[in-house]
């Protein structure tokens, strides 16, 4: 199965309906580094929908760039639905965005400091009203993980569109 195609696929859906009701969305990436905005940019139109991006990969990068409460990352780890709710709201606080995405994991190959399984993966997609978070568990090679997480990332963006118009 090729998740790329069906990720820059979603992206254009994603981009299509952002750009139909005049709404905006930034990112807030670290298990995907860089892949959702990537799929994002490009499709043509994206400069009118799409706000901005952080890959904060580090734990300091999600409590300087997006206020993740230092507490929530020592006590619920920073692979943690906790972590991925606060990084969306967060990047709703600081981009003034219509919608939020923001993923955190553990791509491996080993589990992470908290004791986190590979393959570990916490979505989060926030509008102005709402914030949903999703855990999933992706089987396979750390690229593989990665580009599973950020299909995901768009299919929880289009559930969010779906629900809220």
């Amino acid at each position: 199965m090729d998740y790329v195609k069906q990720t820059y696929n979603k992206a254009r859906k994603c981009v299509r309906k952002l750009k139909k009701n005049c709404l905006t969305v930034s990112t807030a990436e670290s298990i995907t580094g860089g892949l959702i905005a990537d799929a994002i940019v490009s499709v043509y139109g994206a400069s009118n929908v799409y706000e901005e991006g952080y890959i904060t990969y580090s734990d300091y990068a999600k409590i300087k760039n997006l206020i993740v409460d230092p507490e929530i990352i020592e006590t619920y780890g920073v692979a943690s639905k906790e972590v991925a709710r606060e990084m969306a709201r967060g990047l709703i606080y600081e981009t003034g965005s219509d919608y939020a995405i923001a993923t955190t994991g553990v791509a491996g190959p080993r589990k992470d400091d908290y004791g986190t399984r590979v393959g570990t993966v916490y979505i989060a997609c926030a509008s102005r009203k709402n914030i949903v978070v999703r855990s999933y568990h992706f089987w396979g090679f750390r690229n593989k993980v990665r580009n599973k997480a950020a299909l995901s990332a768009f299919k929880l963006l289009l559930y969010m569109l779906k629900n809220e118009f």
